[in-house]
């Protein structure tokens, strides 16, 4: 009797924003100190497109936060229509023929990508990149950074055309995947300034690459009030161990002022604190839209 591989379980928590599968993946968001102050929403979204292995990360600005959703909107049907270009200059097309060219001039923001596609005992890695977000990736044991994208001013929505989209190859099962948005050097700044982490490497092995998103939520509840932070929106990615699951996606953030507003009275108090599978994400829908996050399943009929 042939045994069925049952599909991994994405999780979500609504009252602390972030989304895990076990073992290989988190990411989240959290609102800025002098946004929660003065009543803003978060610029900072996240896209998980796991039937593609595409992620994503985008920055919106003050003025126009959910400009960031927009654009990762935009991305997520045009990979539904189109499916994930295979190259380089495949993506460059996408990027701006379908996703910055419909960006207006005013809802600036970055964009920050990675497309992953298993080759042989390796990975294949076709980073996009746009702005002052950062995709990095490193080795986990050793903390050294391998490649890293620059902060230039390409942003969707100011400029036409994006430049940075190179491809990179490895075998090094040890490298890990970080997308952030410059929210997230406040906190990582604040944590190694208070010998709270030892770098890199120490966080790795301290903490499965799953909960390092909790832990760092954590780090922001016990210090709250002790440092001024942006908004942190961050994705941490096993590549070896992300595996494909069809017909799920879900889009986190770029949230504005009275969805912020929503979902500080409606779920950050930890009400809804609790790990909901794929499978039940249709029973959580009014929670998940509090929260400021589109979560899609669409499992194919076996």
């Amino acid at each position: 009797m042939n045994s069925v591989k049952e599909s991994p379980t994405v999780e979500i928590n609504p009252s602390k924003r972030i989304l895990k599968l076990p073992g290989a993946l988190c990411g989240g968001i959290s609102t800025g100190t002098e946004k929660i102050r003065s009543g803003y929403g978060n610029g900072d979204c996240l896209y998980f497109d796991f039937e593609h292995l595409v992620f994503a990360v985008a920055d919106g600005s003050e003025r126009f936060p959910w400009a960031s959703r927009d654009l990762l909107n935009r991305l997520s049907e045009s990979l539904a229509q189109s499916g994930v270009p295979d190259t380089v200059s495949g993506w460059k097309d996408l990027i701006n023929t379908e996703i910055y060219s419909e960006q207006k001039y005013q809802h600036k923001t970055t964009f920050s990508c990675v497309a992953i596609s298993p080759e042989g005992e390796g990975v294949s890695l076709i980073i996009t990149h746009g702005g002052d977000s950062v995709v990095t990736v490193m080795n986990s044991v050793t903390g050294l950074i391998i490649k890293q994208t620059g902060r230039d001013m390409n942003f969707a929505g100011r400029s036409k055309d994006i430049v940075d989209v190179t491809q990179y190859r490895t075998t090094d099962r040890d490298i890990r995947l970080l997308l952030s948005t410059d929210g997230f050097d406040d906190v990582w700044r604040f944590c190694l300034r208070q010998s709270l982490l030892g770098g890199a490497s120490d966080v790795f092995a301290r903490y499965p690459v799953d909960s390092i998103c909790e832990m760092i939520s954590g780090i922001l509840q016990e210090n709250s009030g002790r440092f001024e932070y942006d908004d942190i929106g961050f994705i941490i990615i096993d590549p070896y161990r992300t595996e494909r699951i069809a017909g799920t996606k879900v889009i986190m953030g770029g949230t504005r002022p009275y969805e912020e507003q929503q979902y500080l009275s409606q779920c950050a108090s930890g009400a809804h604190d609790q790990w909901v599978p794929d499978g039940q994400w249709g029973g959580h829908d009014d929670v998940f839209t509090w929260a400021g996050i589109k979560a899609i399943v669409q499992k194919l009929e076996s």
